[in-house]
């Protein structure tokens, strides 16, 4: 792979609240990012591919929330896990209960329709 040519992202997460989070990359991978953030503004969502520094490939979602309840629906986005209680401040990703955080999956349902394809 070459640095030039190929999109190189790291996306780092919050570890808990009030602690930073991280998106670097080469300059490729962050105009793509920056082409991916407009494609959502506009048509609400958007998918990209890119590689992290060990070159084993994934796809970064990027939605628009237009509910307040959605966004305050889903899982908070930190690495750690605070207990056992289902709230939203816990990693915890129950489908079978309707007060439970959820994944982001769930403002990409179109996802495995557009894989498929």
């Amino acid at each position: 792979m070459s640095w030039d040519y190929q999109k190189y992202l790291h996306v780092y997460a919050q570890h808990s609240h009030h602690q930073e989070s991280f998106i670097v990359g080469n300059r490729e991978a962050l105009l793509e990012l920056r082409k991916l953030i407009d494609i959502a503004l506009s048509n609400g969502k958007s998918v990209g591919d890119f590689f992290p520094s060990d070159d084993e490939g994934f796809q970064l979602y990027v939605g628009v929330v237009e509910s307040e309840d959605t966004f305050n629906s889903l899982e908070m986005p930190y690495t750690e896990q605070f207990g056992e209680i289902n709230h939203n401040n816990y990693f915890i990703n129950l489908k079978d209960d309707p007060k439970a955080p959820y994944s982001p999956v769930i403002l990409f349902p179109d996802n495995e329709k557009e894989e498929d394809s």
